[in-house]
């Protein structure tokens, strides 16, 4: 996850600092780290046939949420 911390965090810190300083560097930070540690904790059942091992180490927010949006689509498409 090093790789998705330094590009998703790293990304929010810029633009947060952008927007409100060291402060909002620092808040922008947390609040992204959470959002993604709680993301993929919540994805990885969703994956455990599939994707959870690469999820825990290449996967971010925005995997997670297609995993989420595929979750609830899937019945859908599957006839059931």
């Amino acid at each position: 996850m090093t790789i998705t911390c330094f590009f998703e965090i790293g990304t929010a810190a810029i633009i947060a600092n952008g927007q409100g300083g060291l402060r909002g560097a620092i808040a922008g930070s947390a609040v992204a780290g959470v959002a993604m540690i709680l993301l993929v904790g919540l994805s990885v059942p969703i994956l455990s046939g599939t994707a959870a091992d690469w999820i825990l180490i290449f996967g971010g927010n925005d995997f997670s949420l297609w995993s989420f949006i595929g979750d609830l689509i899937a019945p859908i498409f599957s006839g059931g």
